[in-house]
Protein backbone atom coordinates (compact mmCIF):
# COMPACT_ATOMS: atom_id res chain seq x y z
CA UNK A 1 0.00 0.00 0.00
CA UNK A 2 1.70 3.33 -0.87
CA UNK A 3 0.90 5.37 2.43
CA UNK A 4 -1.82 4.77 5.00
CA UNK A 5 -3.86 7.48 3.72
CA UNK A 6 -5.06 4.79 0.95
CA UNK A 7 -6.91 2.70 3.60
CA UNK A 8 -10.68 2.69 2.77
CA UNK A 9 -11.91 1.13 6.12
CA UNK A 10 -15.17 2.70 6.74
CA UNK A 11 -15.34 3.32 10.78
CA UNK A 12 -19.09 3.92 10.94
CA UNK A 13 -18.85 7.35 9.11
CA UNK A 14 -15.34 8.76 7.68
CA UNK A 15 -15.60 6.78 4.37
CA UNK A 16 -18.98 6.92 3.28
CA UNK A 17 -19.49 7.09 -0.30
CA UNK A 18 -22.68 7.11 -2.01
CA UNK A 19 -24.20 6.41 0.88
CA UNK A 20 -28.29 6.88 -0.63
CA UNK A 21 -30.08 6.86 -3.71
CA UNK A 22 -33.35 7.47 -3.03
CA UNK A 23 -36.43 8.64 -5.46
CA UNK A 24 -38.22 11.37 -4.59
CA UNK A 25 -35.77 13.81 -3.35
CA UNK A 26 -37.45 17.60 -2.80
CA UNK A 27 -35.37 19.81 -4.50
CA UNK A 28 -35.22 23.81 -4.81
CA UNK A 29 -37.48 26.05 -3.00
CA UNK A 30 -37.64 29.59 -1.70
CA UNK A 31 -33.72 30.77 -0.88
CA UNK A 32 -32.37 32.90 1.49
CA UNK A 33 -29.89 35.58 -0.04
CA UNK A 34 -26.46 34.64 -0.18
CA UNK A 35 -24.65 33.32 2.82
CA UNK A 36 -21.72 31.81 3.24
CA UNK A 37 -21.63 29.32 5.52
CA UNK A 38 -17.99 28.13 7.22
CA UNK A 39 -16.95 24.12 6.79
CA UNK A 40 -14.71 22.42 8.84
CA UNK A 41 -12.92 19.51 6.93
CA UNK A 42 -12.21 16.49 8.87
CA UNK A 43 -9.03 13.60 9.24
CA UNK A 44 -11.00 11.78 6.45
CA UNK A 45 -10.99 15.31 4.24
CA UNK A 46 -14.87 14.76 4.33
CA UNK A 47 -16.14 18.81 4.84
CA UNK A 48 -19.08 19.21 7.60
CA UNK A 49 -21.18 21.83 9.18
CA UNK A 50 -23.02 21.88 11.91
CA UNK A 51 -27.28 20.90 11.71
CA UNK A 52 -29.56 21.36 14.40
CA UNK A 53 -32.65 18.68 14.11
CA UNK A 54 -35.63 19.61 15.74
CA UNK A 55 -34.75 22.11 19.16
CA UNK A 56 -31.42 19.98 19.81
CA UNK A 57 -28.13 21.57 20.05
CA UNK A 58 -26.54 21.95 16.70
CA UNK A 59 -24.81 18.48 15.42
CA UNK A 60 -21.73 18.23 13.02
CA UNK A 61 -22.98 16.65 9.68
CA UNK A 62 -20.89 15.32 6.42
CA UNK A 63 -22.09 17.53 3.50
CA UNK A 64 -22.76 14.31 1.02
CA UNK A 65 -23.83 15.00 -2.89
CA UNK A 66 -24.15 11.22 -2.96
CA UNK A 67 -26.68 11.54 -1.19
CA UNK A 68 -30.29 11.88 -2.19
CA UNK A 69 -31.82 11.58 1.46
CA UNK A 70 -30.29 12.84 5.01
CA UNK A 71 -29.49 9.93 6.87
CA UNK A 72 -28.69 10.30 10.52
CA UNK A 73 -27.37 7.53 13.29
CA UNK A 74 -30.20 5.59 15.43
CA UNK A 75 -28.65 6.69 18.57
CA UNK A 76 -29.31 10.51 17.69
CA UNK A 77 -32.71 9.82 15.62
CA UNK A 78 -33.49 8.21 19.32
CA UNK A 79 -32.90 11.33 21.36
CA UNK A 80 -35.42 13.38 19.06
CA UNK A 81 -38.46 10.96 19.22
CA UNK A 82 -37.26 7.98 17.35
CA UNK A 83 -38.76 4.38 18.11
CA UNK A 84 -37.61 1.67 16.34
CA UNK A 85 -40.69 -0.21 15.57
CA UNK A 86 -39.87 -1.43 11.60
CA UNK A 87 -43.62 0.36 10.36
CA UNK A 88 -42.10 2.80 8.39
CA UNK A 89 -38.73 2.07 6.42
CA UNK A 90 -37.54 1.59 2.39
CA UNK A 91 -34.84 0.18 0.40
CA UNK A 92 -31.91 2.07 0.41
CA UNK A 93 -29.01 1.70 -2.09
CA UNK A 94 -25.41 1.94 -0.60
CA UNK A 95 -22.30 1.31 -1.89
CA UNK A 96 -22.40 -2.68 -1.83
CA UNK A 97 -25.97 -3.51 -1.07
CA UNK A 98 -29.49 -2.78 -1.43
CA UNK A 99 -30.86 -2.73 2.31
CA UNK A 100 -34.04 -1.81 4.18
CA UNK A 101 -33.49 0.58 6.21
CA UNK A 102 -36.25 2.70 9.00
CA UNK A 103 -37.23 6.30 7.70
CA UNK A 104 -38.10 9.40 10.25
CA UNK A 105 -39.93 12.78 9.85
CA UNK A 106 -37.92 15.95 11.15
CA UNK A 107 -40.28 18.39 11.13
CA UNK A 108 -37.46 21.10 11.46
CA UNK A 109 -33.72 20.70 10.25
CA UNK A 110 -32.11 23.37 10.41
CA UNK A 111 -28.76 24.14 8.23
CA UNK A 112 -26.94 27.93 9.04
CA UNK A 113 -28.39 30.48 6.84
CA UNK A 114 -31.41 28.58 5.62
CA UNK A 115 -34.98 28.24 6.67
CA UNK A 116 -35.85 25.03 8.61
CA UNK A 117 -37.05 22.29 6.32
CA UNK A 118 -39.09 19.34 6.78
CA UNK A 119 -37.42 16.22 5.50
CA UNK A 120 -37.92 12.02 5.88
CA UNK A 121 -34.71 11.02 6.81
CA UNK A 122 -33.12 7.55 6.78
CA UNK A 123 -32.10 5.95 10.06
CA UNK A 124 -28.48 4.57 9.88
CA UNK A 125 -28.73 1.77 12.24
CA UNK A 126 -25.56 2.37 14.75
CA UNK A 127 -24.97 0.47 17.84
CA UNK A 128 -25.50 2.78 21.29
CA UNK A 129 -22.20 2.21 22.16
CA UNK A 130 -20.13 2.78 19.12
CA UNK A 131 -18.29 6.19 19.08
CA UNK A 132 -19.91 8.88 16.56
CA UNK A 133 -17.73 11.19 14.77
CA UNK A 134 -20.71 12.96 13.03
CA UNK A 135 -24.49 12.44 13.37
CA UNK A 136 -25.23 12.26 10.03
CA UNK A 137 -25.29 12.77 6.25
CA UNK A 138 -26.73 16.17 4.84
CA UNK A 139 -28.05 14.86 1.71
CA UNK A 140 -29.80 16.85 -1.27
CA UNK A 141 -33.28 17.04 0.52
CA UNK A 142 -31.77 19.43 3.46
CA UNK A 143 -30.51 22.07 1.27
CA UNK A 144 -33.26 24.43 0.41
CA UNK A 145 -31.73 26.70 -1.91
CA UNK A 146 -32.10 27.20 -6.15
CA UNK A 147 -28.06 27.68 -6.20
CA UNK A 148 -25.43 26.86 -3.71
CA UNK A 149 -21.46 26.31 -4.47
CA UNK A 150 -19.27 24.18 -2.61
CA UNK A 151 -15.53 25.98 -2.12
CA UNK A 152 -13.57 22.82 -1.08
CA UNK A 153 -10.56 25.15 -0.60
CA UNK A 154 -12.22 28.06 0.77
CA UNK A 155 -13.81 25.62 3.36
CA UNK A 156 -17.48 27.23 2.22
CA UNK A 157 -21.21 26.45 1.50
CA UNK A 158 -22.43 29.36 -0.26
CA UNK A 159 -25.77 29.84 -0.67
CA UNK A 160 -28.12 31.57 -3.21
CA UNK A 161 -24.88 31.18 -5.26
CA UNK A 162 -24.54 32.80 -9.02
CA UNK A 163 -25.52 30.89 -11.89
CA UNK A 164 -23.52 28.06 -13.50
CA UNK A 165 -21.81 29.79 -16.14
CA UNK A 166 -20.58 26.64 -17.78
CA UNK A 167 -22.80 23.07 -17.89
CA UNK A 168 -20.38 20.51 -16.69
CA UNK A 169 -22.91 17.53 -15.67
CA UNK A 170 -26.38 17.41 -14.76
CA UNK A 171 -28.79 17.11 -11.60
CA UNK A 172 -30.55 14.14 -11.90
CA UNK A 173 -34.04 13.31 -10.62
CA UNK A 174 -32.60 12.07 -7.55
CA UNK A 175 -30.60 15.37 -6.59
CA UNK A 176 -27.31 13.98 -7.52
CA UNK A 177 -24.55 15.42 -9.54
CA UNK A 178 -23.76 13.24 -12.49
CA UNK A 179 -21.14 14.46 -15.06
CA UNK A 180 -18.60 13.32 -17.66
CA UNK A 181 -14.57 13.04 -17.39
CA UNK A 182 -11.44 12.13 -19.66
CA UNK A 183 -8.74 10.23 -19.09
CA UNK A 184 -5.14 10.55 -20.43
CA UNK A 185 -5.11 8.87 -24.49
CA UNK A 186 -8.73 7.80 -23.47
CA UNK A 187 -11.08 9.70 -26.08
CA UNK A 188 -13.98 8.43 -25.01
CA UNK A 189 -15.40 9.99 -21.86
CA UNK A 190 -16.18 8.21 -18.44
CA UNK A 191 -19.31 8.39 -16.48
CA UNK A 192 -18.73 10.26 -13.08
CA UNK A 193 -20.62 11.21 -10.29
CA UNK A 194 -19.39 13.72 -7.89
CA UNK A 195 -19.60 12.31 -4.13
CA UNK A 196 -18.23 14.62 -1.20
CA UNK A 197 -19.07 11.79 1.50
CA UNK A 198 -16.71 9.55 0.10
CA UNK A 199 -13.05 10.09 0.99
CA UNK A 200 -11.69 7.91 -2.12
CA UNK A 201 -12.27 7.94 -5.69
CA UNK A 202 -13.74 5.04 -6.70
CA UNK A 203 -13.78 3.13 -10.21
CA UNK A 204 -15.38 0.29 -11.72
CA UNK A 205 -13.72 -2.79 -13.30
CA UNK A 206 -14.36 -1.85 -16.59
CA UNK A 207 -12.88 1.41 -16.12
CA UNK A 208 -9.99 -0.55 -14.64
CA UNK A 209 -9.20 -2.41 -18.09
CA UNK A 210 -9.25 1.02 -20.01
CA UNK A 211 -6.69 2.03 -18.32
CA UNK A 212 -2.94 0.57 -19.67
CA UNK A 213 -0.49 3.15 -19.41
CA UNK A 214 -2.62 5.91 -18.21
CA UNK A 215 -2.99 4.45 -14.83
CA UNK A 216 -0.40 2.65 -12.48
CA UNK A 217 -1.85 -0.45 -10.77
CA UNK A 218 -1.01 -1.32 -7.14
CA UNK A 219 -0.71 -5.35 -6.20
CA UNK A 220 -2.34 -5.05 -2.75
CA UNK A 221 -6.11 -5.21 -1.52
CA UNK A 222 -7.94 -2.75 0.36
CA UNK A 223 -11.83 -3.16 1.66
CA UNK A 224 -14.44 0.07 0.74
CA UNK A 225 -17.26 -0.67 3.05
CA UNK A 226 -20.64 1.00 3.63
CA UNK A 227 -22.81 1.91 5.95
CA UNK A 228 -24.56 -1.88 6.27
CA UNK A 229 -21.30 -3.79 5.71
CA UNK A 230 -18.47 -4.29 8.47
CA UNK A 231 -16.59 -6.53 6.00
CA UNK A 232 -16.58 -4.52 2.53
CA UNK A 233 -16.02 -5.07 -0.57
CA UNK A 234 -12.70 -5.90 -1.80
CA UNK A 235 -10.25 -3.05 -3.72
CA UNK A 236 -7.10 -2.42 -5.65
CA UNK A 237 -5.56 0.91 -5.24
CA UNK A 238 -4.47 2.85 -8.94
CA UNK A 239 -3.25 5.74 -9.70
CA UNK A 240 -4.84 7.66 -12.93
CA UNK A 241 -3.27 9.87 -14.39
CA UNK A 242 -4.51 13.40 -16.49
CA UNK A 243 -8.25 13.20 -15.55
CA UNK A 244 -10.36 15.81 -16.71
CA UNK A 245 -14.16 16.68 -15.55
CA UNK A 246 -15.72 20.26 -16.83
CA UNK A 247 -12.68 22.50 -15.12
CA UNK A 248 -11.05 20.63 -13.19
CA UNK A 249 -7.72 18.63 -14.23
CA UNK A 250 -5.58 16.77 -12.03
CA UNK A 251 -1.93 15.08 -13.35
CA UNK A 252 -2.47 11.97 -10.71
CA UNK A 253 -5.38 11.03 -8.88
CA UNK A 254 -5.28 8.25 -6.52
CA UNK A 255 -8.56 5.79 -7.08
CA UNK A 256 -10.03 2.44 -5.73
CA UNK A 257 -11.09 0.33 -8.31
CA UNK A 258 -14.09 -2.33 -6.32
CA UNK A 259 -16.73 -4.64 -7.98
CA UNK A 260 -19.17 -2.13 -6.10
CA UNK A 261 -23.36 -2.99 -6.37
CA UNK A 262 -23.73 0.70 -6.52
CA UNK A 263 -22.21 1.29 -10.05
CA UNK A 264 -25.20 -1.47 -11.36
CA UNK A 265 -27.98 0.84 -9.80
CA UNK A 266 -26.56 3.89 -11.34
CA UNK A 267 -26.88 2.02 -14.87
CA UNK A 268 -22.93 1.62 -15.44
CA UNK A 269 -22.39 -2.09 -14.62
CA UNK A 270 -20.91 -2.30 -17.99
CA UNK A 271 -19.20 0.72 -18.88
CA UNK A 272 -16.09 2.92 -17.76
CA UNK A 273 -17.45 4.96 -14.24
CA UNK A 274 -15.87 6.56 -10.91
CA UNK A 275 -17.09 8.04 -8.39
CA UNK A 276 -15.56 11.09 -7.65
CA UNK A 277 -14.36 11.32 -4.06
CA UNK A 278 -12.56 13.91 -1.71
CA UNK A 279 -9.04 13.44 -2.12
CA UNK A 280 -9.91 14.41 -5.78
CA UNK A 281 -12.37 17.42 -5.27
CA UNK A 282 -9.82 19.05 -2.34
CA UNK A 283 -8.77 21.92 -4.73
CA UNK A 284 -12.06 22.17 -6.64
CA UNK A 285 -15.28 24.53 -6.34
CA UNK A 286 -18.72 23.24 -7.52
CA UNK A 287 -21.49 25.34 -8.30
CA UNK A 288 -25.17 23.51 -8.35
CA UNK A 289 -27.77 25.39 -10.72
CA UNK A 290 -30.89 23.76 -9.74
CA UNK A 291 -32.80 26.17 -12.04
CA UNK A 292 -30.81 25.20 -14.79
CA UNK A 293 -31.34 21.66 -13.67
CA UNK A 294 -26.60 21.54 -14.04
CA UNK A 295 -23.64 22.39 -12.01
CA UNK A 296 -20.41 23.55 -12.50
CA UNK A 297 -16.90 22.57 -11.64
CA UNK A 298 -13.46 23.71 -11.71
CA UNK A 299 -9.88 23.75 -9.97
CA UNK A 300 -9.13 26.16 -7.61
CA UNK A 301 -5.50 26.01 -7.73
CA UNK A 302 -2.78 26.53 -10.23
CA UNK A 303 -2.13 22.77 -10.50
CA UNK A 304 -5.83 21.97 -10.88
CA UNK A 305 -7.37 24.71 -13.40
CA UNK A 306 -7.67 23.19 -16.75
CA UNK A 307 -6.02 25.03 -19.62
CA UNK A 308 -8.18 24.43 -22.64
CA UNK A 309 -11.42 23.06 -23.21
CA UNK A 310 -13.96 21.79 -20.87
CA UNK A 311 -14.93 18.61 -20.69
CA UNK A 312 -19.00 18.06 -20.90
CA UNK A 313 -21.97 15.59 -20.89
CA UNK A 314 -23.28 15.19 -24.23
CA UNK A 315 -26.27 17.75 -24.88
CA UNK A 316 -25.36 20.45 -22.28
Amino acid sequence: MPSQSYQSKTRAFPSLALALLLAGTALAGPAAAQTAVPLQRAASGHLLLPVTLEDSEPRLFILDTGASHTAIAQTVAEEIGFVSQWQTYDLVQSLNARFDAERHQINQLRVPGLDPVSVYSVIIPVPADHPLPVAGLLGADAIDADRYEIDFDGLQLILDSEPARHPDGQIERRGLLIGEARLRRRSATVHVIIDTGSSHTLINRQLRRHLFDAGIQFNVNVAVTGIEDADGEEARPVLIRQLQIGGLCVDQAPALQSDLDVFDALGWADEPAMILGMDTLRHARIRVDRTAGVFEISGTTEATRCNGNRVQMPGL
